[in-house]
């Protein structure tokens, strides 16, 4: 086993897990909470338990924030319906956070949300919409979600226009399925398990569990897969150059049904599924990108001096006072040992060194001059 990494101003994120088992809280306390625990790791292999976050009707939770000095938990309550929301200002007493109850009033008995902040401070939810599906017979997920935005990450969510929309054909017809957890988990709020929803054709692909992350403004969301023609599930992730606009399909990894997530520590992003397998990538820059630069030292308008060929790549950092936001270093070359010219040249070589259907893509070249 290596030893714990060092840390330099930055905290490893908290894992959280169910655990219903009494445990010994600080100072020697038993209580016995079903809810979710927190976890916390500086190498993502050591792990040191710090007790309970939520009580255990809060089991069915879904991610969770950070703003402020203080950790925010959203569970759906009943599961896959209205996400509520913990604040937790110390994650290390054992003992759970305050609960703000209802943020979302879902009308589309998804939930299964995803939480992230922008760069404002504003939070932004991405969740399953239901209403086009009979999420029954699909996973749980659906081809449609939700993007409500809110302030504080409390309420005043407000919707916007869905993020993802893989919709076929409405037909105009209205079908029925039992929702398996309005009654059994909340019969004050819920009277029926009936829910409803709109027929399309064909068969739809379906998405859901959403996971979020941004990097360099960008932005990533990750998800449950159940393609209409295949049992098949795995990951499947998306991606958009705003959390405003809607978001581009990419593909998918794994196998499995996954509720993923995706977090960042230490330059490195982590993706982690229900399944036995999980997956760290080292961010979404492709290996395989070479260059050279050359200079004109004499004005006969040809290089003279080329500097030695160059694998690049750009790097990464958390943003401060951010857990889900990452900034982007584009990749550079150092060229100040090149002498003075009249005229440089550069050049490119771009090689797919993967396996999967990712292929670098030059997107800009800056040189800069002193």
């Amino acid at each position: 086993q290596p030893e714990p990494a060092t840390l330099d101003g930055f905290e490893m994120p908290l894992m959280t897990t169910p655990f219903a088992n009494q445990y010994d809280a600080p100072g020697g306390l038993k209580k016995r909470l079903g809810g979710y625990h927190a976890w916390q790791s500086r190498d993502m292999v050591h792990w040191v338990h710090h007790g309970p976050i939520t009580e255990s009707f809060a089991k069915w939770m879904t991610t969770a924030e950070f703003a402020d000095g203080k950790a925010y938990f959203y569970y759906d309550f009943p599961n896959d319906q209205d996400p509520h929301v913990y604040v937790d200002s110390d994650l290390f007493d054992g003992l759970p956070g305050e609960n703000k109850g209802m943020a979302y009033d879902d009308p589309t008995h998804g939930s299964d949300c995803a939480i992230i902040r922008d760069l404002d401070g504003q939070f932004h939810l991405i969740l399953e919409d239901w209403s086009p599906i009979n999420a029954q017979t699909h996973a749980w997920d659906s081809p449609l979600a939700v993007h409500a935005v809110s302030p504080d990450g409390l309420q005043d969510f407000k919707a916007l226009s869905p993020p993802i929309d893989e919709r076929t054909k409405p037909t105009g017809k209205i079908g029925t399925y039992k929702h398996p957890h309005w009654l059994k988990e909340n019969p004050e709020r819920f009277k029926t398990n009936i829910a409803k929803y709109e027929i399309h054709k064909p068969e739809q692909n379906a998405y859901g569990d959403w996971a979020a992350i941004s990097i360099g403004g960008e932005y990533y969301l990750f998800c449950d897969y159940d393609p209409a023609d295949s049992k098949s599930m795995s990951v499947g992730w998306f991606t958009s150059k705003s959390i405003d606009e809607p978001f581009t399909w990419c593909g998918n990894i794994g196998k499995g049904h996954p509720d993923p997530d995706i977090m960042f520590a230490e330059g490195k992003f982590y993706l982690a599924t229900q399944q036995a397998m999980d997956f760290v990538s080292d961010g979404p820059w492709v290996d395989g990108v070479q260059i050279r630069v050359g200079v004109d030292v004499d004005q006969d308008q040809s290089i003279d001096q080329w500097t030695e060929w160059t694998t690049i790549k750009e790097s990464y950092d958390h943003v401060p006072g951010f857990a889900k936001q990452v900034s982007r270093t584009p990749a550079e070359l150092d060229l100040s040992k090149l002498p003075e010219g009249f005229g440089y040249q550069f050049e490119i070589k771009l090689e797919d060194t993967t396996e999967n259907d990712s292929k670098p893509v030059l997107d800009a070249v800056e040189l800069m001059f002193d």
